[in-house]
């Protein structure tokens, strides 16, 4: 680890952790005048009030600011509906194999939120970071897409809770796959692609760069309705399956989740099909699975599986199965302070096209176990410390690689006007 990075993270952490109060707080704490406790239990996980909230519209609080009337059921938010989120640290990643250790001093993200009401039935959110380092390699992104932009209407009728999305938005798996993610570390299953299994990349006319990945973020419009009293829940979509970026496909994918909320627990399948996923007309994709999630006061629960299927991967009339998904717990030890536990895992049977005139025979599983802690120095600031053990095995020609990963983070979020340590420092100020 460089000195420099030392010291600068030491320094940051130090000042960080000097005696404040909680006034620099995001977008929404500021229009309704609540903690951000009120909605998360640490940022930027939602606990069951925050889902309610979710379910809602964004709507169902007083704001505490006035918002500006333009017409009879359109307004704006009265403050600057927007916040201001970034993370620095130290990533360390040591290869078993090769006996080697690499680190950089990340600032790791630089992101901007922006989201409230627009009246009584509309609302909006957006996020976009238009600066992203590569914790792999240190190299400094500059992403020119957002990571989601939609609006919504919300609407209430017979004891349902109905709500129109539009634009770019995560899809309704059991967790959310980076949006409301507590552990800096992704979930594999989301990130997991039948190419990436195979080591190679997708066969096409060279129109798309990439395949349907499900953590990220797709183009479409969703339907989701809830019902109150029995928590009966249900969600039906159309996307483009293009990761964010325009279609090259020649067809829409749908995908759909029923469940059952019970409390602040639930319990859900989800469905995605996709006919067209390279652009090509060959390649269609199924993904399905069981969620659930059970809370507590100071516990949660989180567990997802997924199946997999690519019908023609690598061009050759082959099919492809795989599966896999996580088991996390989240413990909050004192009200500053939580803990998580998760193990991933991705597997598949053998996948052998040479029958059919192709050259990929491919055995994989994947397993990932990590743990972490995360403490709030104020509401909307905290200091996260994370471990990844990883495991890939090629069970075909019998290869393991193995694979420490280490960060330690500090990572704040706060309405842009007033920035973390600043009103207190200017406080503190000794007047002329």
């Amino acid at each position: 680890m460089r000195a420099g990075g030392v010291a600068a993270l030491c320094g940051a952490v130090a000042a960080l952790l000097w005696p404040t109060v909680a006034e620099a707080i995001p977008a929404f704490a500021r229009i309704y005048d609540k903690p951000c406790h009120a909605c998360h239990t640490v940022y930027p996980q939602l606990n069951a009030a925050g889902e309610a909230l979710r379910a809602r519209g964004l709507h169902g609080l007083r704001p505490a600011i006035k918002p500006i009337e333009l017409g009879p059921y359109f307004a704006v938010p009265g403050t600057l509906p927007m916040a201001v989120s970034f993370a620095v640290g130290e990533d360390i990643a040591y290869s078993p194999r090769n006996d080697t250790t690499t680190t950089h001093f990340n600032f790791e993200f630089l992101g901007l939120l922006a989201g409230g009401e627009l009246g009584p039935y509309l609302s909006f959110m957006a996020d976009y970071a238009p600066v992203v380092t590569n914790p792999l390699t240190g190299d400094i992104m500059y992403p020119s897409r957002p990571g989601i932009a939609f609006a919504q209407a919300h609407g209430q009728a017979w004891g349902w809770l109905g709500n129109l999305y539009g634009g770019l938005f995560e899809m309704p798996l059991g967790q959310s796959p980076r949006v409301h993610r507590l552990s800096v570390r992704p979930y594999l299953i989301y990130g997991i692609t039948a190419f990436g299994l195979l080591g190679r990349r997708p066969p096409g006319d060279d129109r798309r760069i990439d395949t349907l990945i499900m953590g990220s973020a797709q183009i479409g419009g969703e339907m989701e309705v809830l019902h109150e009293e029995n928590g009966l829940h249900g969600v039906v979509g159309l996307v483009t399956g293009t990761n964010n970026r325009l279609d090259t496909n020649e067809s829409a994918d749908v995908f759909l989740r029923i469940g059952q909320e019970v409390s602040s627990h639930r319990l859900g399948l989800f469905l995605y099909y996709g006919p067209d996923n390279l652009g090509t007309a060959s390649e269609q994709v199924l993904r399905i699975g069981p969620d659930l999630t059970l809370r507590s006061r100071r516990a949660r629960l989180a567990a997802q599986f997924l199946a997999g299927w690519d019908s023609n991967p690598t061009g050759e009339g082959t099919t492809l199965w795989y599966y896999g998904g996580f088991l996390q717990t989240d413990y909050r030890l004192t009200p500053a302070l939580i803990t998580l536990l998760r193990f991933d895992y991705v597997g598949m049977p053998t996948f052998d096209d040479r029958v059919a005139g192709g050259t990929a025979r491919v055995r994989r599983q994947i397993w990932e176990v990590t743990a972490g802690a995360q403490y709030l120095i104020v509401e909307n600031l905290k200091l996260v410390a994370e471990v990844t053990y990883a495991e890939n095995h090629e069970a075909v020609s019998d290869v393991t690689t193995t694979g420490l990963t280490a960060t330690l983070r500090v990572a704040t979020a706060f309405w842009p006007l007033t920035p973390p340590l600043v009103t207190e420092w200017m406080e503190r100020a000794p007047r002329p």
